[in-house]
């Protein structure tokens, strides 16, 4: 799977889990939780949702908050449990 199919996948999880975020406006680079107000709960969400969509599998120690700072932490965190 190249890197635009990843975002895009990604992006649908985002879209499923947090509806209120517009993805065909979203900033890669913005910062998750004061752009997008993604908060502890929400990131364990997505997580989740990616887990499923990808199946693949999540440490504990890789869910917290801090570790994403942007959607590109998001995408390289799945693309590094694809390969």
């Amino acid at each position: 799977m190249d890197r635009k199919d990843l975002e895009a996948k990604v992006l649908q999880a985002v879209a499923c889990v947090m509806p209120e975020i517009d993805i065909s406006k979203l900033d890669m680079t913005a910062e998750l939780t004061k752009e997008y107000g993604v908060n502890s709960v929400s990131i364990i969400q997505l997580i989740v949702e990616l887990e499923n969509d990808f199946n693949i599998e999540f440490q504990d120690s890789e869910l917290a908050l801090g570790l994403y700072y942007d959607m590109n932490d998001v995408v390289a965190a799945v693309a590094a449990k694809l390969n």
